[in-house]
């Protein structure tokens, strides 16, 4: 190379490096419209991104420890859950359920097979938690109420009187999950600890009238003439507004359009008359 090539050269380069360029000419990506090198770490393995699947991607830390908490509850393994309530003392009011529902809520519907963990949790958690609610507004009493499990039930009332009187959004409390889906012995019991001069006054208008309809619709007649005599006012109401009603129904009318309900108005064979009449 001449002299002169030499010094041409130098010169070009010193253009190049003192000229005041945007950066979007001397940018080597892949979309720069500027740029017509190659990108070298796209065409090798060892520079080359890797793509993470997006459902870890969506997973925090903190995503992963309720993940954790969530299994252990599940499992009813109270060893593990103990240890990642010492991490964090305050994770037990986490929402972990599908539904924003606490740890709580989700261990009182799994049955009294869980029961053991239940009960370790209650204890350490404080009975004012036992008032976590999830996103329609329900303590863990309505799930265990929905459930059928008494005893989860009776522990909870034990620990914190004030659970049968607090309500969902809804302004249903545990009783009307108890006459929808529990059995006889649980929705006495909860009858017997829902009080009728607190909030939000359960057995009054529209409350205490869904609370009759349920007990008519799944035949607990004892507990609707329980009703009826000792909230006169809920005779006379009519179930109008109820989600499967179409119409107003008075409660003597839907009993008339139930006939099995009652012994009299159902057939018999001649053994079963017999029977029934002596």
């Amino acid at each position: 190379m001449t002299t002169a090539q030499t010094v041409l050269i130098d010169e070009e380069f010193t253009v190049m490096a003192s000229s005041s360029l945007p950066l979007s000419v001397i940018d080597d990506s892949p979309n720069n419209p500027n740029c017509s090198s190659i990108n070298m770490a796209q065409d090798t393995d060892e520079y080359a991104p890797v793509s993470i699947p997006s459902s870890l991607q969506r997973i925090s830390s903190s995503e992963f420890y309720y993940l954790e908490l969530y299994k252990a509850v599940l499992n009813g393994n109270w060893e593990s859950a103990s240890k990642l309530l010492a991490d964090d003392p305050k994770s037990f009011s986490a929402p972990i359920g599908t539904d924003d529902s606490p740890m709580l809520h989700i261990a009182v519907e799994l049955g009294e097979a869980r029961m053991g963990f239940v009960e370790k949790l209650v204890e350490f958690m404080p009975s004012e938690a036992l008032a976590l609610r999830d996103s329609d507004g329900a303590t863990a009493l309505f799930n265990a109420a929905r459930a059928g499990n008494i005893k989860a039930v009776k522990l909870l009332v034990k620990n914190n009187r004030s659970l049968p009187n607090i309500c969902n959004h809804g302004y249903l409390v545990p009783l009307h999950t108890a006459l929808r889906y529990g059995p006889k012995e649980l929705t006495l019991y909860l009858l017997s600890v829902t009080r009728d001069n607190e909030h939000p006054y359960p057995f009054s208008n529209s409350p205490g009238s869904e609370l009759l309809r349920r007990a008519l619709m799944v035949g607990f007649h004892d507990v609707a003439l329980y009703l009826v005599k000792r909230y006169p006012h809920l005779a006379t109401c009519n179930f109008g507004d109820a989600e499967d009603s179409d119409d107003d129904k008075a409660p003597l009318t839907v009993l008339a359009k139930r006939p099995w309900a009652f012994r009299s108005g159902s057939r018999f064979n001649l053994w079963q008359l017999l029977i029934y009449h002596c």
